[in-house]
């Protein structure tokens, strides 16, 4: 199966006068999985239904293969898509519904039960032709929807949040079938999700959109580690990033009267993130007590409370006592601008003393 790059140039959407996207550029490498993620009413879909045709493109070019198609009809764009809804027939066999569309364009018989035995045999539905969709599990029916886009061989797949119908075992089981499955056909996908496990572990790269722009584009590495602003900090990892309150003064980080380390910048307010991860549970600078626990077998989620107030999670394995101290690695530290969110560049060294 071959596979296309998608260019979108200077893309905008607007429902009267609301800019639902204002205006988006981006490039999707040929043969990559690029996850679209962000939280509900970002523009995810909208975005996602332009480059399939199903929604009217209000300013802009979308490129598919280097050809303008926001002008052409979905079905002469190279594409399939993948709904949240299998949108299966429920009076036809999994064979008649995964061959529908090969049907519709008048594909010869023998070239379709060729195609549709192929497609079937891609998502491990050789032995389920014969039954129909109320046979079949939850899992089962969202593999007939993707054979259904895989056998008109597209250059371009798109998936608009398929999994979000599944109980939490089988979308572990299906994101594994998904990963497969991209290596094996090689088409370009497009994943929308709001779902960040879906997004960093099936992504070659993420696009994090806010409000209808997109606010970091990189691998799941990058936007993990390298946040660009304080939203996509929080909106990345589980649980997320905390984001605290912090001050520089005299050439000291500060937080919560403890000091993590010495730095070079002006005095103020710093919004200070660090992963809970990171976060050390020991007799450390920053006094904390103890608000919440989370058990789960193989570590402990923890909920503690600063002395002034804010809230931070960590992850340990050790059971902490009702009062604990806590360190910040200095290496381990985020700083943002406290009124943009922008990501502030300034190294920040131990206090060896």
């Amino acid at each position: 199966m071959s596979s296309a790059n998608i260019t979108l140039d200077n893309l905008q959407k607007s429902f009267g006068d609301v800019d639902v996207i204002p205006g988006l550029s981006v490039e999707i490498t040929s043969g990559s999985f690029t996850v679209i993620l962000g939280p509900s009413g970002c523009g995810k879909s909208t975005l996602l239904n332009m480059v399939a045709g199903l929604e009217e493109v209000s300013a802009g070019r979308i490129l598919i293969g280097g050809r303008e198609v926001q002008n052409t009809p979905p079905k002469d764009r190279g594409l399939a898509m993948v709904f949240q809804n299998y949108a299966l027939y429920p009076h036809m066999t999994v064979a008649e519904n995964i061959g529908y569309a090969l049907k519709v364009a008048k594909v010869g018989k023998g070239e379709r039960l060729k195609r549709v035995a192929k497609a079937a045999a891609f998502v491990e539905l050789g032995d389920y032709l014969d039954r129909r969709p109320s046979e079949l599990s939850g899992g089962q029916r969202q593999r007939v929807a993707i054979a259904r886009a895989i056998v008109r061989e597209p250059e371009v797949l798109l998936y608009d949040e398929p999994l979000s119908n599944l109980d939490a075992k089988l979308r572990h089981g299906m994101r594994m079938e998904l990963h497969d499955l991209h290596k094996r056909i090689g088409a370009t996908s497009v994943f929308v999700t709001h779902d960040q496990v879906e997004a960093m572990t099936l992504a070659d790269n993420i696009i994090i959109m806010k409000e209808g722009r997109i606010e970091q584009f990189g691998t799941p590495q990058e936007i993990y580690h390298e946040p660009v602003s304080a939203f996509v900090a929080g909106f990345v990892g589980a649980p997320p990033m905390n984001l605290v309150t912090a001050r520089v003064e005299g050439g000291k980080l500060v937080f919560n009267e403890g000091t993590i380390g010495m730095i070079k910048a002006p005095d103020g307010p710093v919004t200070l993130g660090i992963r809970p991860e990171k976060i050390v549970a020991d007799q450390g600078a920053i006094s904390v007590s103890l608000v919440y626990e989370e058990d789960l077998g193989s570590h402990r989620v923890i909920v503690s409370e600063a002395a002034d107030g804010q809230r931070l999670q960590l992850t340990t394995q050790l059971a902490p006592e009702a009062r604990f101290g806590i360190r910040f690695p200095s290496d381990a530290v985020h700083l943002f601008n406290p009124k943009t969110g922008e990501r502030l560049e300034f190294s920040v060294e131990p206090i060896t003393s």
